[in-house]
Order: structure tokens, then C-alpha cells, then sequence
């Protein structure tokens, strides 16, 4: 199916603009909270290694998924799970059940997510990245994603996405659940 370049301009535009809004709140945040810890000579929050732990830990759970496993390993059972215009789910049991399984279940090859970016400061780590899939009736799915993970002991425990919503529901009309 050939989307209309049009369509795929305006999704983009808007997708950028909720992102670059997003980050720049979040930087925003960041340095106001960051000031007074380097004033006094710190790094800021977070303990020595944190980032490079957090870091390793999201890194080893976009490999997973890219190899076949299941990216949402990651999450703390208590996560709670905010899609930007959209709603916020309170445990990972829910999330996976009425958040990811609508797309996924829609699909009939692993959701292949390839980084673009990947930020880090303490115990937040965002990543920008694209999905793609092939769809149980053949026609690929394509999303842009940017995640806001906030994480504790390996776990993500807070997330902030960024995502299409308009191809979310494109595959969801499309592709009936057998």
C-alpha cells in the first residue's frame, strides 16, 4: 500500500514537533533541577556509573527485541506507562495487555527497532527510534517512536511515548484479530 506523500509529510511534522516539544520540556526540567548540584560542585542527580548502567540495560533490551526476545523484560511490574496523547497505564500487566498487544498482536514478524538517538542523565534515558514490521496481511508497518525511560535497579519504572498514533491506528482498523 503507498502512502501519500502528503500524509507521510504531515505525520512526520507533527511527530517532530510533539518530540522536540517533549525534549524541550524535559531539558527544560533537566537544567532547572541539575543547576544547584553543579553549583555545588556535583554531577548532578544520579550516583557515578548510572547512566553507563542505564545505558547498557536499554541497549541490552533493543537487542533482545531485534533478536526475537521481548523488549518489555525491561519493565518494573509497577511500571507506570503515559502514550503522549493517548492514556497512562499503571502496571506493565496492563500495559501489555490493552497498550502493546493491539499492535503487536497485529503483526506477523518481530517489531525490528533500529536507534537514532539515544540520550542519558542519570536515571533517565531517552531513545528515538523507527519500528518496523511486517503485518499479518502482508503490508509493512512503519512507526517513529521516542521514549522518555525513567529507570530504578534496571528497570524501567516511568515512561513518556512518543509515537504515531495515526499509523497505530491505520493497523488497527486494517488488520482484523484472528
Amino acid at each position: 500500500m503507498m502512502k501519500d506523500s502528503a500524509t507521510q509529510h504531515s505525520r512526520r511534522v507533527l511527530l517532530t514537533a510533539g518530540v522536540a516539544g517533549g525534549l524541550t520540556a524535559l531539558a527544560g526540567a533537566g537544567a532547572a533541577s541539575a543547576a544547584p548540584a553543579e553549583r555545588a560542585g556535583g554531577r548532578g542527580p544520579g550516583k557515578p556509573g548510572e547512566e553507563g548502567r542505564n545505558r547498557a540495560a536499554v541497549l541490552h533490551a533493543f537487542a533482545r527485541q531485534n533478536a526475537g526476545g521481548d523488549i518489555y523484560e525491561i519493565l518494573h511490574d509497577d511500571v507506570r506507562w503515559t502514550i503522549v496523547n493517548g492514556r497512562t497505564y499503571t502496571s506493565k500487566a496492563e500495559f501489555l495487555a490493552e497498550g502493546s498487544a493491539p499492535i503487536l498482536d497485529r503483526l506477523a514478524s518481530i517489531l525490528r527497532m533500529t536507534i537514532k538517538d539515544m540520550w542519558t542523565d542519570g536515571d533517565t534515558v531517552i531513545t528515538r527510534f523507527e519500528g518496523d514490521a511486517t503485518a499479518t496481511d502482508g503490508v509493512d508497518y512503519h512507526n517513529e517512536y521516542c521514549w522518555i525511560w525513567q529507570m530504578r535497579g534496571g528497570k524501567v519504572v516511568r515512561c513518556h511515548a512518543f509515537l504515531d498514533m495515526i499509523a497505530v491506528r491505520e493497523l488497527i482498523e486494517r488488520v482484523e484479530l484472528t
